[in-house]
């Protein structure tokens, strides 16, 4: 977790005047960062994938119900 947030900080907060934002942009500016980096992000524990795109395989391989 502090990489994730040493990272956060690197990336995005300092490239930005947080002291003079709102913040709602604050946040959003952190959530969108958020929302990238898992779509980038290679994790061991999901074979090399990124989480989403795990979890989308993952969800696609799942038999639906038979109604």
């Amino acid at each position: 977790m502090e990489s994730f947030f040493a990272t956060l900080k690197k990336e995005t907060l300092y490239q930005m005047d947080t002291a003079r934002m709102r913040r709602e942009e604050v946040k959003s500016a952190v959530f969108r960062y958020i929302a990238c980096y898992n779509l980038r992000r290679i994790s061991s524990a999901t074979g090399g994938l990124p989480p989403l795109v795990y979890r989308e395989r993952f969800l696609r391989a799942i038999p639906t119900a038979a109604a």
